[in-house]
């Protein structure tokens, strides 16, 4: 079998965020020995708005986007002089643009915010439209330069979801030498649902998820594993162990039906590292 090389894609718009993205992505590429793709998108105006551009003004945009990509190269060659990066210049609209090219991707990895074409991801405008549509895996690059902390932290809720969140977080944790945390936040049933006593509720809390960690322990012994079964909401569980956390993994939607769950949009609007969220390629 032919080993998968595919890319870690990241997109630049020439914002300090999207520096930022990119340079976690360089470095991801260069742990997992893939090439990097930078893409930058250029809006369609002409098929956008109901009038046509001034003379000389798409020509105007698409090279300020290749000027974009030239030093976003030249910075990339800076932090990994090995590293095999590639630049695409795209006529899509941002958020198309990048769900289209998760389709062939390892990852893709964004900013939390950015300019031009990559702009109002903290509102969800394009970055949130990329984590909750497209196929993979979704990194949004967060909390600014940082030390390294050691750790990856994974959420998880025991619904059938959370083994894609897994998945990534021990491959993650792998790469890294981290140690990886499980995380396990829950609520205890109220009125005619509440059968239980909370302490035993907390007991088969902490025994599920044992069993769940178990076969994943068994396939990545050189990982240290701790877990964490706590009462309480998962965005505050999480936003709090991401404070020392190098990256928090998350599947892209839990016991909801919703593209992007509750846990992963709240993630992606607090955390304080890197947030990677995870969707099996349909």
């Amino acid at each position: 079998m032919a080993e998968d090389l595919s890319p870690i894609v990241v997109g630049v718009d020439g914002s300090p965020s999207a520096s930022g993205a990119m340079r976690w992505a360089a470095a991801d590429a260069t742990r997992r020995g893939r090439p990097l793709r930078l893409v930058h998108a250029v809006e369609p105006w002409a098929c956008d708005i109901p009038f046509y551009p001034a003379p000389l003004m798409t020509e105007s945009i698409e090279n300020a986007g290749r000027t974009i990509l030239e030093r976003a190269i030249e910075q990339v060659h800076e932090w990994c002089p090995d590293l095999l990066a590639t630049a695409e210049l795209v006529a899509d609209p941002p958020a198309a643009a990048l769900r289209r090219q998760a389709r062939g991707a390892y990852e893709v990895v964004v900013g939390h915010r950015g300019l031009g074409g990559f702009t109002g991801l903290l509102l969800g405008s394009v970055g949130l439209h990329t984590a909750g549509y497209a196929d993979g895996t979704v990194v949004v690059v967060r909390g600014g330069d940082r030390a390294e902390q050691g750790e990856v932290v994974a959420g998880i809720d025991l619904s059938k979801h959370s083994e894609t969140a897994l998945d990534h977080a021990f491959d993650a944790a792998a790469v890294r030498a981290a140690r990886l945390r499980v995380v396990y936040a829950w609520c205890p049933p109220e009125g005619q649902y509440a059968v239980l006593e909370v302490g035993e509720l907390a007991e088969i809390a902490v025994r599920t998820v044992r069993e769940v960690l178990e076969p994943w322990k068994a396939r990545y012994p050189q990982v240290e594993v701790a877990h964490d079964t706590v009462r309480g909401h998962p965005v505050k569980e999480l936003v709090h162990a991401s404070v020392g956390a190098d990256l928090v993994v998350v599947a892209a939607r839990g016991h909801s039906n919703a593209r992007l769950g509750s846990v992963s949009h709240g993630l992606i609007h607090h955390a304080d590292c890197p947030v990677a969220v995870v969707r099996p390629r349909e």
